[in-house]
């Protein structure tokens, strides 16, 4: 069987679309060095849920800080508590705002596949009754097809492209993706193409194959939808991993474990209803920037966020449960069948309906924000911590409603009234996420010295998540470890006596917010300051 390129198709699906199957894919030179590996569904589960799972139980360090709460503070950040562009992360949204047209194009590279010629359809897989084609235009451009189930037209469709958007804004690399219409006589079955059934067996795709796929695809208004995404430039270098680091990156340097930018995939992920947020779904593309080869890292699949699941509308237990769940499992069995698990609950309140065909099961009635579980057992997702946690929700914070709106309209939804119940659901959980996060530190942003005077902002005030007024922020300023003063106010600024800066090289300012709503002391804020203005941030873990 010849290959499509360098590539299987079996591993263009399995990295561009996250399909579970993959193929053994070889590359050369620094390619081969640099990519961190074959990663499977299948491997990917036993991985989390038997190996690392078993590995954790016998992690002295890990039971040490589940006992002390000692946590881990992630080691991605810079002096002013941020993270910085790396090859996983560019800052974007938060930073500088986009502008609707910009957040609704998403990663832009091209208007998507040419059909001024029918598109070359290389290869095709089949998963139950749902069908990926990897094709190419008359540009020779390659994009991986998606369909939606029969049933819930626009369902996955509109989730892998508004998933795509969001990721995007967010700050993560994702391939580009749009909305594709077209009739059947615009696909053709290339001479060399092959196809993956359910049985796993690899054969010619004909076109009488091809044509026999399509009619389990739905054709709405006498079209076919899909969602088209673009195979990215460079060369195909593996997945990579959310624990430990590239073996063979010499740019890869710190445990993958402890990026900030990894952990809060986990917060993000909870935002979109995203319960497949895998490393199966990763992607590293080799590319040659100034002349050497750096790798870069891509989010892909997003199908089954929002209210989609593969075969249509997303069971309710998805975001509540692991696929293997010890815990929940224990409590059910000690339950003997009377406790009803929250999700059930959940399910039963709404009746076991569906808004619609095409949003499918998206609800935050009884969701909390503190215990959204992806489909695997990731330790990045659990030692998250309060500083880090926080960092996400201010991002997500950094997204209007109106801008949430402007990538939802990405989806191309059909009937207005579900792209208004996708922005409103998206808008209340962006909220109720933030103000968890926002509870849980002293939430204080944006630092500014001038004059002698230290301002900011408490972005709980900012957003309506308390009020301004029973709010005092209490400040203890040192210099070294000497205690030099005790403040409180009222006010978000704090005024500095002038011998404290010029007696001091440097001087540190612990900030707390602390609320009448409540009796808890959340971490502080420690500012470092000098003559010249503000030189280091750290938001306590």
């Amino acid at each position: 069987m010849k290959k499509i390129s360098s590539l299987t198709l079996r591993a263009v699906l399995g990295l561009v679309i996250g399909l579970a199957a993959a193929g053994v894919v070889s590359f050369a030179g620094e390619t081969e060095r640099m990519g961190e590996g074959e990663v499977t569904l299948y491997k990917d589960a036993f991985d989390q849920s038997a190996y690392g799972e078993a590995m954790n139980q016998l992690d002295l360090g890990r039971w040490g800080r589940k006992i002390t709460g000692k946590t881990i503070p992630s080691a991605s950040t810079n002096i002013f508590d941020e993270v910085p562009d790396s090859p996983f992360f560019t800052n974007r949204h938060a930073r500088q705002k986009l502008s609707a047209a910009d957040l609704e194009k998403g990663a832009f590279v091209a208007d998507g596949p040419d059909l001024s010629k029918p598109l070359s359809v290389q290869g095709a897989e089949q998963q139950g009754a749902h069908y990926g084609f990897l094709v190419e235009d008359v540009k020779k451009d390659k994009y991986i097809l998606r369909f939606d189930a029969q049933g819930a037209s626009e369902l996955n469709t509109a989730a892998e492209v508004i998933g795509n958007r969001f990721y995007y804004a967010l700050g993560y690399n994702v391939p580009q993706a749009t909305i594709l219409s077209f009739a059947a006589d615009q696909l053709m079955a290339a001479p060399d193409a092959i196809t993956i059934d359910n049985t796993g067996f690899v054969k010619k795709l004909t076109q009488k194959i091809l044509q026999e796929y399509l009619l389990f695809v739905p054709l709405p208004n006498g079209v076919y939808r899909a969602s088209a995404t673009k195979v990215p430039a460079g060369t195909e270098a593996g997945k990579f991993s959310f624990l430990g680091r590239g073996k063979n990156n010499p740019q890869d340097i710190v445990n993958h474990r402890d990026l900030r930018e990894i952990r809060a995939l986990g917060v993000f992920a909870a935002w979109l209803n995203h319960h497949e947020m895998l490393e199966s779904n990763t992607l590293d593309m080799a590319v040659t920037e100034n002349g050497r080869t750096v790798l870069k890292h891509y989010l892909t699949d997003f199908t089954n966020s929002l209210g989609a699941a593969t075969d249509g509308p997303k069971e309710p237990m998805f975001g509540y449960e692991h696929m293997v769940d010890y815990g929940e499992s224990i409590k059910a069995i000690l339950g003997l069948g009377f406790w009803e698990k929250p999700w059930q609950k959940k399910w039963r309140l709404a009746g076991e309906k569906i808004y619609s065909p095409a949003v499918g099961y998206f609800s935050n009635d009884l969701f909390d924000p503190a215990k959204f579980k992806d489909l695997l057992p990731y330790e990045a997702f659990r030692v998250i911590t309060r500083a880090d946690g926080f960092w996400a929700a201010k991002i997500m914070m950094s997204f209007s409603d109106e801008d949430i709106r402007a990538m939802v309209k990405a989806g191309k939804y059909s009937r207005p009234d579900d792209e208004d119940y996708i922005v409103k659901t998206l808008s209340e959980r962006r909220d109720m996420i933030a103000k968890y996060w926002f509870s849980r530190v002293s939430p204080l942003d944006q630092f500014a010295f001038l004059g002698g005077v230290l301002s900011f902002k408490d972005l709980a005030v900012v957003y309506g998540f308390v009020p301004r007024e029973g709010t005092v922020y209490r400040v203890e300023v040192s210099a070294g470890n000497k205690k030099i003063a005790d403040l409180e106010t009222a006010g978000s600024e704090v005024k500095l006596q002038p011998k404290w800066l010029s007696e001091n090289s440097v001087i540190q300012l612990s900030i707390r917010a602390l609320r009448s709503s409540s009796q808890k002391e959340n971490p502080p804020v420690t500012v470092r300051l000098n003559a010249a203005g503000v030189q280091g941030i750290r938001h306590a873990d």
